[in-house]
């Protein structure tokens, strides 16, 4: 072994050079790496959107819904459907198993859908989409101006910016929302109608007619070959007015004689503002594989170099910007690279002397970052906050393998009988290959994982894997050449060692202490658990917050957005939101939405601010006093497409099934109530979502008898309701529909103004109320399926409150007061029901690590009780996991359950060291408490060194600096309260079990 490392000193040279060349070739590769908030994970979710109109929701249900949730049943490897059904448009999810070849399945679900086709109403559109990060804006900008209308405003997005939007590197797709769109408007006049013998339906008719462009074939004369076209298209407003329509007197009349014709906004029935304004929403979504920070700043450089192209007196803001949480990911890894660096140095040149050790041990650290980029870049990695967590949380752990072998270098290059670097390597390797895999044996489990867990924690652990892998390769080849070859200071002081001396003296001769402090540890480790709140995934403050809104059914888009209004101003006062955009009937990402529901994306001020939770409370108080008829709910982007990409966005989601929808909306206010009383539970929601109310036409006898159908009776109602569109003007790039109207009543409400509506019938007119009953029913509900079974699903989020208290007591109460009918059924789900998934599957990598941690003893040292001695060890230390989360105010979560986990490779890792040191000192015929004495010594000084490193290395993310440390923030608390923990029981707990049950060296 010694020859080993003479020959690897002998090619320094090339070996620096090699080393150098990788680093240069990592930033290299650094600068084209991809970057998004979270990792490049295609869930195995697929979304398909369909719309028909505006059918009512049972018929929804009976001919398009249930149609394709028994068609797409068939599709192999899906789990479970759920669907949303409510006016017109239906939303049905699709999960499949993790590891499903997804694109296959959506090309399955395509194929099912066109072989239900057929049985779908006419004119139905179905989309079928994957569901990933990249369906949700990476940035998005609002356009606003007093100047330039909505419409100019609207027309430039679409032909100018969302072309060169596209062309910028990594843009998948440019969403264009809000704005206003012309359309030439025909406002019929009755009088003129009905003294030429027509009726709007027979007008529209003869204008499809008459603007239709058509092909007549092709023409070859004169050595050429000429299209026929044959287009009756109007080409202008004036064109249009001047188009003939045949009459029953036999003479043509013109357009413009029948009514009025001019160019006006279009109606819509969605709003999107920003600014305290209408505006225009840019949306940039970005390629799987393409980097958010690119993206962002290729978008911020067009528009700042663009500006003279921008209409006078427009204003772009952004309002959302995933690149700055990838920017505060950077932060904590930069910061905790800095402190771990610096740490190092100084803890190696204060202990042992020598600022060489110090630089050897230092330089690991950025050279280990070097080579687990470039194990992420063949990978197929992104930088992301899992990656970049992941790099963070091991610094810890690559400065403790630094500094185990630096210290061994210095201490047998001094003393009685000091050595050179190459025999104190060769002496040092195999433990330190034995201790590493230690650390590296407990990532193999999470390889099993499955759910989003294991999609965002098996990248944690690649990148913390790469890390220890790399700093092991490093510690074996770069510190011996950076390390002096002698003459290295060893202090291990007699005054050093007087208390713990004699304390370990005290242990190893009192060997039931050991025993006794282990069992002690984990008694109390038992409480400190159960009174430990828990959660899913840690409360981050992204630098946003969405909030959602609901106006109650039925209220006008006027009327709604008279409310939001008062709300914005609410918002304006908020010192801590710089910006902000709202949508109103529609929504950030893909989903059905109502006209009377909508979200705000408000973007927070970087620093100087209250916390995002603390915002949204004081917020919500402010509208529940203003706007008391809104339903608000918030919660924070990167949370909530989790949430969407999974099961459901709230934390707190409980599902009603029963067949009879009454009965079932019914228990779902109970069990909304008695959500809204439990401390903690805020936006609840009862889970029946309501559309506005329906205004029923049933024709009377006598329609039938003047010869008109129900259908010829729709198209003329239709012009005075929602007009009639009869075709477009082409105006170069853009085109103006043409749309025909006919005034309504004045001075009318509600259902009198269809009764008042005058539709020829017969030789003349007569009011609708005449000829059709009209009845006003109430809204319709959302009809939500889960697996083909009807059910309402109240959902609440929490504030202030860890997530396992609180769904203990909601079940608990949800006993206690919701009877349910025998042919009823309760499930509770959300991201609870997910957590509890994600605890039992950590909770086998936790077993699966310590069988291969137990494993690597067992064949290290072929020791029963050797190996039991370390495993009570790692057992104990997460006393100190726990009582940290206490102190740190931290609940348990996959994050700090993934810290626990890493102990036990941490504390293993350790006492590798001490157990090899206690083998070593029995060879030479030491009694096992001299031993254990010895060894405890000898590894007394890089315990305690590699503990503060690693503390304080992992400072930066315990104490949660910068936005993008927060999802690593519980488990850097749980890893340093193990530290703090495991230098006690392995300096003192570990030799007294030593001295006691691992005397012998060697055991079947």
């Amino acid at each position: 072994m010694r020859e080993l490392f003479e020959g690897v000193h002998a090619q320094r040279r090339a070996l620096t050079l090699l080393l150098s060349g990788l680093v240069v070739l990592a930033l290299v590769a650094l600068r084209g790496m991809p970057s998004s908030i979270l990792p490049e994970v295609t869930f195995p979710r697929v979304k398909v959107i369909v719309n028909s109109g505006e059918l009512p929701s049972a018929v929804m249900l009976r001919d398009v819904t249930r149609t394709l949730e028994e068609s797409i049943r068939r599709v192999p490897g899906v789990t479970q459907i759920r669907s949303t059904t409510s006016r017109g448009s239906a939303e049905i999810n699709l999960d499949s198993r993790w590891g499903t070849d997804l694109n296959l399945t959506v090309q399955r679900v395509q194929a099912q859908i066109e072989a239900a086709r057929t049985n779908l109403p006419a004119g139905t559109t179905v989309d079928v989409r994957l569901m990933n990060p990249t369906l949700f804006p990476v940035i998005g900008f609002s356009m606003t101006s007093d100047h330039v209308s909505l419409a100019q405003l609207r027309d430039f997005a679409d032909l100018v910016l969302r072309p060169e939007l596209s062309r910028l590197p990594g843009v998948a797709e440019v969403v264009i929302q809000g704005g206003r769109r012309l359309e030439a408007r025909v406002t019929l006049d009755p009088i003129a109608l009905e003294s030429r013998g027509l009726d709007p339906a027979s007008v529209a008719d003869a204008v499809r007619k008459a603007s239709t462009l058509q092909s007549v074939g092709l023409l070859e004369t004169n050595a050429q070959l000429y299209l026929g076209l044959v287009d009756g298209r109007p080409r202008d407003l004036q064109s249009l007015d001047s188009l003939l329509i045949p009459s029953p007197s036999g003479t043509p009349v013109m357009l413009g004689q029948l009514g009025r014709i001019s160019l006006e906004e279009a109606p819509e029935f969605q709003r999107y503002r920003a600014n305290s304004r209408e505006a225009v929403l840019i949306n940039l979504l970005r390629q799987p594989s393409a980097s958010a920070i690119t993206l962002s700043d290729a978008a911020y450089r067009w528009f700042a170099e663009n500006k003279a192209r921008l209409p006078r007196g427009v204003t772009i803001q952004t309002f959302y910007d995933q690149s700055d949480l990838v920017h505060a990911s950077v932060g904590s890894v930069r910061d905790s690279l800095l402190v771990g660096a610096i740490l190092a140095v100084l803890v190696i040149v204060m202990v042992l002397k020598s600022a060489r050790l110090g630089l050897a041990g230092a330089v690991v650290l950025p050279a280990s970052i070097a080579l687990t980029i470039l194990g992420l870049v063949m990978a197929g990695q992104s930088l992301n906050m899992m990656t970049l967590g992941g790099i963070a949380a091991a610094v810890g752990l690559v400065l403790d393998d630094g500094i185990v072998v630096v210290e061994h270098i210095a201490a047998r290059s001094a003393g009685e009988h000091p050595v050179g670097r190459s025999q104190a390597m060769a002496e040092i390797t195999p433990t330190l290959v034995g201790s590493s895999l230690c650390s590296l044996a407990i990532f193999l489990p999470f390889v099993m994982l499955g759910g989003v867990t294991g999609a965002f924690f098996r990248v944690l652990t690649l990148s913390m894997a790469l890390m220890l892998g790399a700093s092991l390769l490093l510690c074996l080849t770069l510190i011996p050449l950076l390390s002096p070859a002698s003459g290295a200071s060893h202090h291990q002081g007699r005054g050093a060692q007087g208390w713990f001396r004699k304390a370990l003296d005290h242990a190893t001769e009192q060997r039931w202490l050991g025993v006794a402090a282990a069992v002690a540890c984990i008694l109390v480790m038992i409480p400190l658990y159960l009174t430990l709140g828990s959660g899913f995934l840690p409360e981050m403050d992204e630098g946003s917050l969405i909030l959602d809104y609901i106006s109650p059914p039925g209220t006008s888009l006027q009327e709604t957005d008279r409310m939001l209004q008062e709300v914005e101003k609410e918002i304006g006062a908020m010192p801590e939101i710089v910006a902000w955009s709202r949508r109103t009937g529609d929504q950030l990402g893909f989903f059905i939405t109502e006209p009377n529901i909508g979200d705000y994306a408000l973007r927070l001020r970087s620093r100087h601010r209250r916390g995002a939770d603390e915002i949204a409370d004081d917020l919500r108080a402010k509208i529940a006093e203003t706007q008391p008829a809104l339903e608000v709910e918030f919660g924070q982007l990167v949370e909530d497409i989790i949430g969407d990409l999974t099961t459901t966005p709230q934390p707190i989601e409980v599902r009603i099934f029963d067949e009879d929808r009454a009965i079932g909306e019914q228990k779902a206010r109970e069990v909304a109530d008695v959500l809204s009383r439990v401390p903690g539970v805020v936006d609840v929601k009862n889970g029946a979502v309501v559309s506005g109310p329906n205004v029923t036409i049933a024709p009377r006898p006598a329609v039938a008898r003047t010869g008109k159908t129900t259908e010829d009776l729709a198209q003329n109602v239709t012009a005075a309701v929602g007009g009639t569109d009869v075709g477009s003007i082409a105006r170069g790039a853009r085109s103006w529909p043409v749309r025909f109207v006919l005034p309504r009543p004045t001075g009318l409400s509600g259902a009198e103004v269809m009764g008042a509506i005058a539709i020829p019938l017969g030789s003349g007119r007569v009011r609708l109320a005449d000829v059709a009953s009209i009845t006003t029913t109430p809204g319709e509900t959302e009809i939500q399926r889960d697996n083909l079974r009807t059910m309402v699903a109240p959902t609440a989020r929490l504030s202030g409150r860890d997530l396992g208290s609180a769904m203990g007591e909601i079940q608990r109460r949800v006993r206690q007061r919701v009877a349910l009918p025998p042919d009823a059924s309760i499930q509770y789900a959300g991201q609870w029901a997910e957590q509890q998934s994600s605890f039992r599957g950590l909770a086998g990598v936790l077993l699966g690590a310590v069988a291969l941690v137990s494993l690597i003893l067992l064949v290290s040292f072929k020791s029963w009780p050797q190996s039991a001695a370390v495993l009570l060890v790692v057992a104990s230390s997460l006393v100190g996991v726990f009582a940290a989360l206490h102190i740190g105010r931290a609940t348990f979560n996959i994050s700090s359950f993934v810290g626990a986990i890493m102990m036990v490779g941490i504390v293993s890792e350790n006492a590798y060291f001490l157990v090899a040191a206690h083998r070593a000192a029995l060879h030479q015929g030491l009694t096992p408490p001299q031993a254990a004495r010895a060894a405890a010594l000898r590894r007394a000084r890089p315990v305690l060194m590699t503990t503060f490193a690693g503390v304080a290395a992992l400072a930066p993310l315990a104490m949660g600096v910068g936005a993008g440390s927060a999802l690593l923030k519980p488990l850097a608390i749980a890893v340093v309260g193990g530290f703090v923990t495991s230098a006690f029981l392995l300096l003192l707990v570990l030799p007294s079990l030593l001295a006691g049950f691992g005397g012998r060296t060697s055991e079947a």
